[in-house]
């Protein structure tokens, strides 16, 4: 069975950011290598700690893992996830064949989810590639849904988020190790990150437990993150939405993920666009459609009226006999999309009295015989 970072961590599985970090915070000074010299039990134990809270304090990370645990029970024990390593893991299967969850494309997201929390990759057939997992890889990335009006739709904003992520270690510049202090290779897997273990009929490979899948250990890991070479950070960034953009969207901002790992790139921030349903306008392509009520006395005489756009107000002229459903077009006031400009449409809802006096009906009559001549 995969670890149970949340009974490592004494924490229950909906705990909060909040909740996690307060119980890594104490559980890390009670065994930290500093306050517990010649321990090796408390030195595991500090790395259960930090591993466990690497990824649970990781909202990415923390969904998969969850993933993984319902799997967990059905045969996938001797998985351990390594911390910040990333990969699919493999079995080597009677015969000399390989096999990856890379290949369990019908399994949906299985192949994504061991992928991103191990290091190794290995592929069916003689033609083996390994990936090492102390290398340079990139960080995972972000997720941010962003609210904007169907006027900052149909215009174009630049919105100020604020965003929360991981960044390096500012002490120990992501290397988790105090600063002056160097890493050797890994005794237990001689600097691979992977250890195999045989289960049965399979050859499993997983992270080493001794050095988190890094292939390196520090003597002294970093006081400021406890070894684990990160630390959150809050910073606002700026997101352009543009012109047009249809409800359900994502844009990709590059490098604004989380850090990578070993001097690897940045992972992205995905933006997912909603836009905010609107009582008066309506969104049919690149046109925009709205209806405006109108007195039975206007719609007989003609009129002009104000009618409301996505860049303020303009006015429109309304004719002579004017029916219930006629639809007027303001040219070019529409959503601006791909160099073309589409129309605003009004569409005229004309108010009839429940008790109409001589004069009114009079006016009835007349629309009436209007919409007979249309007809």
């Amino acid at each position: 069975m995969p670890k149970d970072y949340y009974k490592i961590l004494g924490v229950a599985e909906n705990a909060t950011d909040a909740e996690l970090k307060k119980a890594y915070r104490a559980l890390a000074k009670k065994y930290h290598p500093d306050h517990n010299q010649g321990d090796k039990s408390a030195e595991e134990r500090f790395k259960e700690i930090s591993e466990a809270y690497d990824v649970l304090s990781d909202k990415q990370k923390r969904a998969q893992y969850d993933q993984m645990r319902k799997y967990g029970a059905g045969g996938f024990s001797g998985f351990r996830p390594g911390g910040q390593a990333g990969g699919a893991q493999g079995f080597n299967m009677p015969g000399g064949m390989n096999f990856s969850f890379e290949d369990l494309g019908g399994f949906g997201s299985l192949g994504d989810i061991f992928s991103s929390l191990f290091g190794d990759r290995v592929n069916f057939g003689s033609h083996r590639t390994r990936r090492r997992p102390s290398g340079p890889r990139k960080g995972n990335d972000l997720s941010i849904k962003l609210d904007i009006s169907f006027a900052e739709m149909a215009n174009g904003v630049t919105k100020t988020v604020r965003l929360r992520r991981d960044a390096n270690c500012e002490r120990c510049s992501g290397t988790g190790a105090e600063p002056g202090v160097g890493k050797t290779v890994c005794p237990q897997c001689g600097g691979t990150g992977m250890i195999s273990q045989t289960q049965g009929a399979f050859s499993v490979s997983r992270p080493c437990p001794r050095c988190l899948g890094r292939g390196e250990i520090v003597s002294k890991p970093c006081s400021a993150c406890g070894g684990t070479g990160r630390q959150k950070v809050s910073q606002k960034i700026k997101i352009k939405i543009p012109t047009g953009i249809e409800d359900g969207a994502s844009l990709r901002l590059r490098n604004l993920g989380q850090p990578g790992v070993n001097g690897g790139p940045n992972g992205d921030l995905i933006v997912k666009v909603h836009v905010k349903p609107d009582r008066f306008f309506k969104r049919v392509g690149n046109d925009i459609i709205c209806s405006v009520p109108l007195a039975l006395k206007q719609a007989v005489n003609g009129t002009k009226i104000k009618v409301r756009t996505v860049n303020g107000h303009a006015q429109l002229k309304i004719p002579p006999l004017t029916t219930d459903g006629m639809k007027f077009k303001l040219k070019g006031l529409g959503i601006g999309k791909d160099g073309t400009k589409g129309n605003q449409y009004v569409v005229v809802k004309i108010k009839l009295p429940d008790n109409p006096t001589p004069e009114e009906k009079e006016l009835i009559d007349k629309l009436q015989s209007t919409e007979k001549v249309h007809s």
